[in-house]
């Protein structure tokens, strides 16, 4: 089955393959270069993600004053995604106080017996590195005591309860006293009594290393650092991943609280005989992790009834993440998945026959320093077409079908290109022009009702206006208006008050209907009493109402928009339109010579 990228993609693509199908891990520095690849690309498996909705937050952080989930624009959950995929809160590279604390308690947990008993420089640098340790806390336990003061006085000035900025305070004051304390023992201990002193460090480290409210997942905003164990530190903080595909697994995991499930290749097009290979994802939502006691023993189990902070999003829910093919190869790689692919597609395109070369596959395989030397190219085997190539000859997405032989090409996908249809060397458009786009195909509801799912696609293509992503042939089968809602807000006003009154009365909602004819623009009225007119035989009469709907027209910045929906002073004013328009009646073109000819005046 040949899966077309787009050229621009396809350097990308293919390194990102390449490092999921070897598998060797890869160091922080080379993770990151390949980090920007998958997170960069517009669009794709990481902008569709549910990151607003689904990444976890128990402590309700991001809800306003009443309770109510913030919108997703202001949501934080992309934006710790981007920055794990940055780097930050990386597997044991944390410089947080916590973690400092806690890699010196493992390094004096790791000082076996032989280096105890040579260990009098040893056991000075530890006294001298908890001793800055307790600095540092001094110095951040005296700015947070700061800043509850801060928030203390600004509750009593706005008299507001301050019952919650006094315990912070407390909290502060006690968290203050304790480092002071310790500082004092610590400073007070010698190297001569080793025992007594490492007793005290490994009290103190312990009691730095404490966190009250410790995050959901690494990178959460407004929680401390990820508290690191031992492993991580020391050993997964080296090579932890082997391509940006496993660290999104590991994100999904953690933030989403999610696993993936499927890996589907599909049709992606909805162009007549156009067949446009795409990917997608499905999530399913894990239970919440709960232990409890049971016969004096511990008992975990899984809470199927607690949405982590998400509404309506609980255990065992799916959500389906539409994706680039090479992502869900990738992704199925990464997580040792089956890739599935949609019957119509395999039926449609998967018809040549391929050999592999097995040769260059164990070397891959199994020979770990001749992968390091090749080059993302080479890393993934070679696959040798044994019919003409030429059959292979792909067009690109938009294209019109020709044949039947052509509709059973995989087409290159439309991407982000300026000029529809196009080729890859493609020329951006000026972006010079009026305010509002002029372009205005749909002329009444006779019109639209006779567009197919191809021309409506076609068209939206065409739109200035339209900025979103077409929907699949899969979500258009679960709602079959789903093309229909994309559109209407795009034409004509008038045709789309229309459309929406013959549905108000399909439903049966004669009070909406009759709330929208109510709410009819002039132009609209003019048109609709010139239709009656021309429909009682009063063409002179229908005439003179089409010349007013043009006049209203010409009016309007933009006509697919309601009246008040954009401000007043855009449009063109009534009285002088109307002038001008008697001014150029009256003209007298014989007067002039030729100087107009050629010049179409309205």
């Amino acid at each position: 089955l040949p899966i077309t990228i787009s050229s621009s993609l396809s350097s990308s693509a293919m390194k990102l393959l390449s490092h999921s199908y070897t598998s060797e891990p890869l160091s922080k520095s080379v993770l990151l270069s390949l980090n920007s690849l998958l997170v960069n690309r517009d669009l794709g498996l990481f902008d569709n993600m549910p990151w607003s909705t689904w990444s976890v937050d128990p402590d309700l952080k991001e809800r306003d004053a009443a309770n109510n989930v913030v919108d997703a624009k202001y949501a934080m959950g992309k934006r710790v995604a981007y920055q794990r995929f940055m780097g930050k809160d990386w597997q044991g590279r944390s410089l947080s106080l916590t973690n400092l604390a806690k890699r010196l308690r493992y390094m004096l947990e790791g000082l076996d017996e032989e280096t105890k008993n040579d260990s009098g420089s040893d056991d000075e640098m530890m006294l001298s590195l908890s001793q800055r340790l307790l600095e540092l806390e001094i110095t951040e336990a005296t700015m947070f005591m700061a800043e509850c003061e801060k928030n203390l006085a600004i509750a009593n000035t706005s008299e507001n309860d301050d019952t919650k900025e006094l315990e912070q305070l407390e909290k502060a004051r006690a968290r203050l006293q304790l480092a002071e304390t310790s500082l004092s023992a610590l400073e007070g201990a010698t190297t001569d009594n080793q025992g007594k002193a490492q007793s005290l460090i490994l009290a103190i480290l312990d009691k730095l290393s404490e966190q009250e409210n410790p995050p959901p997942y690494r990178g959460a905003i407004g929680y401390p650092a990820k508290l690191d164990t031992k492993k991580e530190m020391f050993e997964d903080s080296v090579l932890p991943y082997s391509s940006p595909y496993e660290l999104l697994n590991e994100v999904i995991s953690e933030q989403l609280n999610s696993e993936v499930i499927g890996c589907v290749l599909e049709q992606s097009s909805l162009l007549e005989g156009n067949l446009v290979v795409g990917g997608s994802l499905l999530l399913k939502r894990k239970g919440v992790k709960r232990t409890t006691s049971l016969a004096g023993e511990t008992v975990s189990y899984s809470d199927d009834d607690d949405d982590f902070g998400n509404e309506g999003v609980l255990p065992r829910s799916m959500y389906v993440v539409e994706c680039f093919p090479d992502e869900a190869i990738g992704l199925a790689m990464s997580s040792r998945l089956p890739i599935l692919v949609q019957r119509e597609v395999y039926d449609r395109a998967a018809t040549k026959d391929v050999e592999l070369d097995v040769t260059q596959a164990l070397n891959i395989r199994n020979e770990t320093k001749r992968a390091e030397s090749l080059s993302y190219l080479n890393r993934i085997p070679l696959v040798r077409i044994l019919e003409d190539i030429a059959d292979l000859t792909t067009q690109v997405e938009g294209d019109r079908v020709l044949s039947k032989t052509q509709s059973r090409f995989i087409r290159i996908p439309l991407t982000t290109n300026p000029t529809l249809f196009d080729g890859p060397n493609q020329v951006p458009q000026s972006s010079a022009g009026p305010v509002f786009s002029t372009f205005n195909p749909v002329a009444s509801l006779d019109e639209f009702d006779t567009l197919s799912d191809d021309d409506k696609v076609r068209l939206l293509l065409k739109l200035e206006s339209f900025k979103g992503v077409l929907p699949r042939p899969r979500a258009l089968r679960s709602d079959p208006s789903l093309l229909d809602n994309i559109l209407l807000p795009l034409i004509d006003e008038s045709v789309r008050r229309q459309y929406q009154i013959r549905d108000a009365e399909r439903r049966g909602d004669f009070r909406e209907a009759n709330a929208l004819r109510e709410e009819i623009s002039p132009r609209q009225r003019a048109l609709e009493e010139a239709q009656a007119a021309r429909d009682a035989g009063l063409e002179e009469r229908a005439l003179q109402l089409e010349e007013e709907a043009e006049l209203y027209k010409a009016l309007r910045a933009d006509v697919t928009q309601d009246e008040g929906s954009y401000s007043r002073f855009l449009d063109r004013d009534d009285w002088y339109e109307r002038e001008t328009k008697a001014r150029i009646k009256r003209l007298d073109k014989k007067k002039f010579g030729t100087l107009l000819d050629g010049i179409d005046l309205p």
